[in-house]
């Protein structure tokens, strides 16, 4: 059986540095000290937490992947948090100071919900006395091993997930320093964030649902990677100088080869974290060769490339895509190509999915007048945080009054999404 060695922090966080910048980038703090104590610092203590093991059998599984994931989906959570608008619902002077916490939430809630996901899958057992690790019970990896070798063994069937029991390793990440300085309601939601629900039953906060998709990209892209046979992207990440500025070099946007592999082509998620891959891909991330995982990792066969799904097929980076699965452009209601206009391909998306749910009355929509109403609650599935939907449709001209929890569309694009039933005389 083979032996597993430590890794230091120092080694970690420099093979990973480049994300820590593009990090840095969306933390927008001005003092690099700052920086260093609020954020890198819960890096440094996932690192800590982590050492050299690896996330699953499956994914991340090379010395080192589970805080190769951590950094991962911080970086996902953070690209994901441009656009959103944390305490929309607050008066604005209660909002100016929850949305810096809420930001750095979000950051704590994605470092944090994979601390125990090694634990569901592996046993580790410390080399010089042959003890298996409990994080409940000795806390940190790093500190518990020393710097002794350790071996790796998979279990018959990996632990149930357990969400609260995430939660309170948790604590160990951020300290009390932290959890003082965060106010209870920023405080009650981080702790709902960590390890989220893959499919939340109930309304899920905006904090929740950013570290779902950061979850679900970087799983998603991940395992595109490992299925691969064929080395990763050579290009390194871009400078984090240049994006501040938003200035890229020509070749990092220019279209993907035909012979790119599929762990550099965007995965089939919801349309943010979509946008995110194709970033993240064109950036050159570091997937494993499946050649590169443990021995605890099953065989995975190698797809043909006849069997390489449509969606995975070569695009242009940044061109449409879909908003779900199964949007057809021929099947688009009469007239809307010319209500739409000079939309943007997002909003055109949107409306082909959501005129052709309103015909399959997926949708509940009521009508005032001449005019279509819809629930705010169901164009949550789309994608689309309420308020990125509502400027939209505003400089569209397609929105006429938000009523409560409804949506009220102008005459211009209620016609083309459905037909009006007819007024029943009295």
């Amino acid at each position: 059986m083979n032996m597993h060695t430590a890794m230091t922090t120092g080694e970690l966080l420099a093979a990973h540095q480049s994300r820590t910048d593009l990090i840095r980038q969306y933390a927008n703090e001005a003092e690099p000290a700052v920086f260093a104590k609020k954020w890198t610092a819960i890096l440094e203590r996932c690192a800590v937490w982590f050492s050299s093991m690896p996330l699953r059998p499956e994914e991340h599984a090379e010395p080192g992947g589970a805080f190769r994931a951590t950094v991962e989906v911080a970086y996902f959570a953070m690209r994901l948090s441009g656009g959103q608008k944390f305490g929309a619902d607050k008066p604005s002077e209660q909002r100016r100071r929850l949305e810096p916490q809420y930001l750095y939430a979000l950051f704590l809630a994605a470092c944090c919900s994979r601390l125990d996901e090694p634990c569901r899958h592996f046993q580790f057992h410390r080399a010089v006395d042959d003890a298996e690790w409990l994080p409940a019970l000795h806390g940190a990896f790093g500190p518990w091993l020393g710097d002794g070798g350790y071996r790796v063994t998979r279990r018959a069937a990996a632990l149930p997930v357990e969400r609260m029991r995430t939660a309170l390793l948790a604590r160990e990440i951020l300290g009390q320093d932290i959890l003082a300085s965060l106010d209870s309601e920023v405080l009650s939601e981080l702790f709902a964030a960590i390890n989220p629900e893959p499919r939340p039953v109930t309304l899920e906060s905006l904090l929740h649902k950013v570290v779902r998709l950061a979850v679900d990209a970087t799983t998603s892209f991940e395992l595109k990677a490992r299925r691969a046979d064929f080395a990763p992207v050579g290009t390194p990440a871009p400078p984090a100088d240049l994006l501040a500025v938003g200035s890229l070099p020509q070749e990092s946007v220019k279209a993907v080869p035909a012979d790119t592999p599929p762990h550099a082509v965007v995965p089939p998620t919801e349309s943010a974290a979509a946008s995110v891959i194709s970033l993240f891909a064109a950036a050159g991330a570091k997937g494993t060769p499946a050649s590169e995982a443990s021995d605890a990792t099953p065989q995975q066969d190698h797809p043909s490339p006849q069997e390489v799904p449509r969606s995975a097929q070569p695009m242009q980076l940044g061109s449409g895509r879909s908003l779900r699965r199964g949007s057809d452009e021929s099947a688009a209601p009469e007239g809307l190509a010319d209500v739409l206009g000079n939309a943007s391909n997002l909003m055109r998306e949107f409306f082909l999915a959501l005129a052709q749910d309103v015909t399959a009355g997926k949708v509940p929509v009521t009508w005032a007048g001449n005019r279509l109403v819809l629930p705010k609650r169901a164009l949550g599935n789309y994608g689309l945080s309420s308020d990125t939907l509502i400027e939209s449709l505003k400089k569209l001209s397609f929105l006429a009054r938000v009523q409560g929890t409804d949506l009220v569309l102008t005459e211009k694009i209620s016609g083309v999404l459905a037909s009006r039933p007819p007024v029943q005389e009295p």
